[in-house]
């Protein structure tokens, strides 16, 4: 087990693709389970393998973090506000605030998340 925990340590990215792959293979279950789509509501954890693959690519091509939380927070904002578009909710000026601010949100997780696989890498 320690040998594990120091491999997913040394290398983060398969961490997250592993914890990734999990989670669709559970949501799969459930979804069977409870008699639905097999794949229905797999939109969120393709979104969350997004965001690791984007923060992987963004932690190695640039190493400023204004730039990092920029393009990770572009990102976020651009699928917030189509998936809110194609959903119909958006509302008014209220709605462009609160997706501008999880956007922020998911961007400041990216950095953290680029950090990681920064640190990683620099060993």
């Amino acid at each position: 087990m320690k040998k594990l925990d120091e491999f997913f340590k040394q290398h983060p990215f398969y961490y997250s693709f592993g914890i990734s792959i999990g989670v669709i293979v559970l949501q799969t279950l459930v979804n069977i389970i409870q008699h639905r789509p097999m794949f229905d509501e797999i939109g969120s954890i393709l979104y969350g393998i997004g965001i690791i693959l984007f923060s992987l690519l963004i932690a190695r091509l640039t190493h400023r973090v204004y730039v990092r939380f920029g393009a990770a927070f572009i990102i976020n904002f651009a699928y917030f506000s189509i998936q809110t578009l194609v959903d119909g909710s958006y509302v008014n000026y209220t709605s462009f605030i609160v997706t501008g601010g999880v956007a922020i949100l998911m961007a400041l997780l990216m950095l953290l998340l680029m950090y990681s696989f920064e640190k990683a890498y620099k060993k």
